[in-house]
């Protein structure tokens, strides 16, 4: 059933989003928060392997509990990834757990190499709502060739472990979902036979989804401009949605992966007051009257997309879903996770 307080703060939001304006009364529905911005894999089409080793960290407990029980007051749901493997975080479990019994539905992204067995039991005792998985080639060369660090084999009986694991034990959480990237240069040499064996083989185990998702790509100022006319000349996240760093730097949105765009730090100020700061309130002002003094966002393809009502659509009924369906597996089960790209 939906909330009627959940669909009351979406329009407000959606009247904030389009009247552009600076401050925004609804907080923060939607944070992501880095529990760890290392990676254990080096994967060519991702930046993580570029960071300096400084900036590479996970969270610590306390300052992920203080964004917690700032936010479980107006947060729904929180994806506790960005830039690195969760699962390298020695505290994730008790984290998720704190989040859950907090009231703030949790999800999280993994490439599923870190899986071992009493991993799998505890993340199975903390209990997020959604756990997804990349598995990018359906076959150990192109796989281990993308996931570079990873064993295809291994991983592959990781993600199926888990999801017999939940059968045996009868949980109906984590809903369990494996994503394949759609790359912009497929690889000649996929079988579409090999794909579609391992597909079945994950949803036997229990796998609740196996999707496909586009490649995705990264806004950096020296980046190319984006193909195709402009659709949109306004995000929606700097008016619903928060990205907050393993070290408590906030950024606007998960494209910026250096977190260039510093809007303050959860260590020295409240959600609250970043929120609607001062660099907030200028980043808000900048999209609705002059999007183009924007390094990041100006080059950003999703405002090459198409819109709906004057909404980026590609995010928009995924995460309409999340707020309104919630995280009712039979209902996710009925309307999907992919992101709406066409």
């Amino acid at each position: 059933m939906i909330a009627p307080k959940v669909l009351l703060r979406l329009v407000r939001i959606f009247s904030d989003y389009r009247k552009r304006t600076d401050t925004v009364k609804t907080l923060p529905i939607r944070l992501w928060v880095e529990t760890s911005s290392r990676c254990n894999l080096r994967c060519p089409m991702c930046p993580n392997k570029d960071m300096p080793g400084r900036d590479k960290t996970v969270m610590e407990p306390a300052l992920f509990k203080k964004i917690v029980d700032e936010a479980k007051s107006f947060t729904n749901d929180m994806y506790i990834h960005h830039r690195g493997e969760p699962l390298l975080n020695p505290a994730l479990f008790d984290l998720i757990t704190y989040a859950r019994e907090s009231g703030i539905h949790v999800r999280f992204h993994s490439n599923g190499a870190l899986l071992a067995p009493d991993k799998a039991e505890s993340l199975l005792n903390s209990c997020p709502d959604l756990v997804s998985f990349s598995i990018d080639g359906f076959a150990a060369e192109p796989y281990e060739r993308i996931r570079v660090g990873a064993k295809f084999d291994e991983t592959v009986a990781n993600i199926i472990r888990l999801a017999e694991i939940r059968r045996a034990r009868g949980l109906k959480k984590p809903y369990l979902v494996v994503e394949k990237i759609r790359f912009r240069n497929p690889d000649p040499s996929e079988d579409s036979t090999v794909v579609a064996k391992l597909k079945t083989r994950f949803l036997a185990a229990g796998v609740d989804e196996v999707i496909e998702k586009e490649e995705y790509t990264w806004s950096e100022p020296d980046a190319p401009e984006p193909e195709g006319q402009r659709t949109s000349s306004c995000c929606t996240f700097p008016w619903y949605a928060m990205v907050i760093c393993a070290d408590g730097t906030v950024t606007p949105c998960p494209q910026d992966f250096w977190a260039t765009m510093n809007m303050g730090n959860v260590q020295t100020s409240s959600l609250r007051e970043i929120w609607n700061g001062k660099a907030y309130r200028k980043l808000r002002h900048q999209f609705a009257h002059d999007i183009d003094s924007l390094p990041l966002c100006r080059k950003c393809d999703r405002l090459c997309r198409k819109t709906l009502g004057g909404v980026p659509f590609q995010y928009m009924m995924t995460f309409l879903m999340d707020q309104l369906v919630g995280y009712n597996r039979r209902l996710r089960t009925l309307f999907g996770s992919s992101e709406r790209n066409n």
